[in-house]
């Protein structure tokens, strides 16, 4: 049944190429029919790895290094105390790296990555390399959600976290279900579009494109739960689109109205609430005005909305409370709640010096291929493709002898415990460890193992670890462990 009071259409402009809206002329990339990933890969993970869990069909599952998301319905839930992280990178289906990456940041509140292009809650690091380089993922665009209270990943199969949040008195009211979208197009004009509550709705969403003629790509996925008040639908083909609002229960009876008029090539459907924001990359000439080879941002939910600060580069935020897009540009932070955004500056210095870049930057050296991260270098003096990997705590950083050592170890915070494990074996050797340039360890020269709880109360998370051995005996051993606070 159609709720016509709830929808309304009305026109917009996509600032998918250069073109003016309103009085303000925004530039971001041209748009590519092959920018939707095929895989997300947990690329690598710092600190205890039961704070993060992936959920697929409703069902959660441990994770691990490697561990692929690559269904619509696929996610990556962050669990409190929500102390670890995770770099996730994005994939062609032959593996190939689509120049895109995202890593999970410690908040108060869990938060869910949903595959493809998708963010809810919590507080993410964000980054794309140039589209001159390379194809970039979600270029046409990342949807940051508001967190909901009450996710906790720990739900049963049959009643998914998400949508106990969005929905808690309709369950007992009538079925919620979440439906899952999928839009593909070719550039001879076709264009498919298909929804599924269960299985994939990509491969109804191709055939119907194909139908039309031509090869066809996938463009947009994402779901939304029936239980939704709001929830706008764009059409965009070429440099416009058309959008209609409705609830989370009539929006699909109202796409296929707004589908017949659907025009052009590189076509697209999309689906935003009222709290979301949509980041896109800004083009390349934009960015490097900027004395930028990359875009970096930095996304936190406030509690009552979503703040967006830009570290590197430049981007453009939709969001269907906003007549025109918000371009925002390096230094400055975009906070938007509901209707209104609010656009100041932030502590840029800082935010590249965080415990979460440096984070960044100890995975950016880990990574099989390095990921390539300039501001790296410039807060923290880290050549992420030339510098020799930064160890990670909860795993065994050294073991050797006479030759001793010395290494920066990488904490998942800069405040709380850490524990330290040492085995000197018979010989007498040194451990010392540094916190921003401070000591707040020296065990002298001892022999033996020994556990000891360590103090941290700095502003760095990285800690420089000294290994005298020792000098008269040249059969010494040893070896250490740090783990996360």
């Amino acid at each position: 049944m159609l709720h016509h009071n709830h929808s309304q259409i009305r026109c917009w402009f996509n600032p998918a190429r250069a073109i003016v809206l309103g009085t303000v002329a925004l530039l971001v990339s041209s748009p590519v029919l092959a920018d939707v990933p095929e895989q997300t890969r947990v690329d690598d993970i710092l600190g205890n790895s039961s704070e993060l869990r992936i959920r697929r069909s409703g069902r959660p599952e441990s994770i691990q290094t490697g561990s692929i998301l690559q269904q619509v319905r696929d996610a990556l839930i962050t669990v409190p105390p929500n102390n670890a992280r995770a770099l996730l990178r994005f994939l062609s289906a032959d593996g190939t790296d689509l120049n895109f990456y995202i890593q999970t940041n410690p908040h108060p509140e869990a938060s869910i990555y949903y595959f493809p292009c998708q963010v809810q809650g919590g507080d993410y690091l964000i980054g794309w390399g140039l589209a001159g380089n390379a194809s970039r993922g979600c270029e046409n665009g990342l949807q940051v959600e508001r967190g909901r209270s009450g996710v906790t990943g720990l739900g049963g199969p049959d009643v998914p976290d998400a949508l106990v949040a969005i929905a808690p008195k309709q369950l007992a009211q009538a079925p919620v279900r979440q439906v899952s979208y999928c839009s593909a197009a070719g550039e001879t004009g076709g264009l498919g579009f298909a929804t599924a509550t269960t299985g994939d709705p990509c491969i109804a969403a191709v055939e119907q494109c194909q139908a039309a003629g031509g090869d066809c790509d996938i463009t947009a996925l994402g779901s939304w739960w029936t239980s939704e008040p709001e929830i706008e639908a764009a059409v965009i083909c070429d440099a416009t689109a058309q959008t209609v609002t409705g609830t989370g229960d009539d929006i699909a009876d109202l796409l296929p109205s707004l589908l017949a008029t659907a025009t052009g090539s590189d076509c697209s459907v999309q689906l935003y609430r009222p709290d979301d924001l949509v980041i896109l990359p800004a083009a390349d000439a934009v960015v490097t005005a900027q004395g930028s080879d990359e875009v970096l941002v930095q996304t936190r939910d406030t509690g009552t909305g979503v703040q967006v600060d830009v570290l590197k580069g430049a981007i453009n935020v939709q969001a269907t409370g906003l007549a025109e897009p918000a371009v925002v540009t390096q230094g400055e932070r975009y906070t938007y709640a509901h209707t209104s955004g609010e656009m100041t500056t932030f502590d840029r210095e800082a935010a590249l010096t965080s415990v979460d870049m440096e984070v960044l930057c100890a995975f950016a050296t880990n990574s099989p291929d390095r990921l390539q991260v300039t501001a790296c270098q410039e807060g923290l003096g880290i050549d992420t493709v030339n510098s020799p990997p930064i160890a990670f705590c909860n795993t065994e950083q050294a073991s050797g002898g006479q030759e001793g050592d010395r290494r920066i170890v990488q904490m998942s915070a800069s405040q709380g415990e850490i524990e330290l494990e040492y085995e000197m074996y018979g010989a007498p050797d040194r451990l010392q460890i540094r916190q921003d340039g401070r000591e707040i360890l020296d065990t002298g020269f001892v022999s033996g193992n020994a556990a000891l709880t360590i103090p941290l109360s700095g502003q760095s998370g990285s800690l420089e670890v000294i290994v005298t051995g020792n000098s008269t005996i040249d059969t010494t051993q040893w070896d250490y462990l740090l783990r996360c606070p």
